[in-house]
Formats: C-alpha cells, structure tokens, sequence
C-alpha cells in the first residue's frame, strides 16, 4: 500500500503526473492516494522528489519478531568479534612494552 506523508509534501502535483490510473489528487496543498484507483504501480514513489510517497508492507507479529532476533543475534556477533580483536591489540600492546 502507497501513502503519502504529509508533512513531506509540498503539493507539487509531479506524482499525479505519473500515475496513469489518475489515483493521486492533490487535497489542502498535499497529494492524497485513492486507494481504490490505485493499482500498486510505484511509479509515483520514484517520481516524488522529496520522498512523500512511502510503501507500507504488512508484516505479520511473528516475521517482526523473526526479523529482530536475527538482528540481535548478528549485533551480539558484531559486538564479540569487537570485543575479541580488542582484546587481540591490547595484547599485541602488551607484547611490544
């Protein structure tokens, strides 16, 4: 689903210009999407140039969940492999006094 963000737009009128079911208007100087003409072409997100039209993708509870542990589990990798080559320069310090 596209969205405009409204506190991004500035009602230039480019994204209605793109969009060939004629499913953006512009409403109190910001562009509004008719969810029923549109047809999820995009068109509009690479023709605003300030990056008021945004796609939102539904994620289900557990793919979110999924998605946060894996980043946990990569940061924590991240961290001790940071940890280890600190640990690898404090003793070459060491070794060289």
């Amino acid at each position: 689903m596209l969205r405009v963000r409204k506190d991004l737009c500035l009602g230039c009128g480019l994204c209605i210009e793109s969009c060939p079911r004629q499913a953006i208007s512009i409403v109190s100087a910001t562009a509004e999407i008719d969810q029923s003409r549109c047809d999820q072409c995009r068109l509009c997100l690479d023709a605003c140039p300030h990056g008021a039209i945004v796609e939102l993708a539904p994620v289900s509870k557990r793919e979110l969940c999924a998605s946060v542990t894996k980043l946990r589990d990569r940061a924590e990798d991240i961290i001790t492999r940071i940890e280890m080559l600190k640990g690898g320069v404090n003793k070459d310090k060491q070794d060289v006094r």
